[in-house]
């Protein structure tokens, strides 16, 4: 393991936030990018999710896992931090059930 030999100490993560956003709220962390933190229900505890500021409404990267507790922080949101825009698009980044698990809902409620 050429330059690991002896090391012990551990990694340390320099974030850019002090804390991140509440469940049910957004965090813009660049002019129209907005962080939206989800729990999960099993060993990960959360899942980053992305609002992306999108003309006259918002595309939203990644969905969250498919149960009534994530529809619920996500119906808050809709509410309280879109500022009265709607969702557009719905993107995906992969296959697993955290990131596409309410792909199909939103799209349905937002018809996109």
């Amino acid at each position: 393991m050429d330059g690991f030999e002896g090391k012990t100490e551990k990694a340390r993560y320099d974030y850019p936030f002090a804390e991140p956003p509440a469940v049910g709220t957004t965090m813009e962390v660049a002019p129209g990018v907005r962080w939206v933190r989800m729990p999960l229900p099993f060993s990960l505890k959360w899942i980053n999710l992305w609002l992306i500021e999108d003309g006259d409404g918002w595309s939203v990267v990644d969905t969250g896992i498919p149960n009534s507790e994530t529809k619920g922080h996500w119906r808050t949101i809709f509410e309280n931090e879109l500022g009265g825009k709607p969702i557009k698009r719905v993107i995906v980044t992969h296959m697993h059930p955290d990131h596409i698990g309410l792909a199909g809902w939103m799209t349905h409620k937002w018809q996109c």
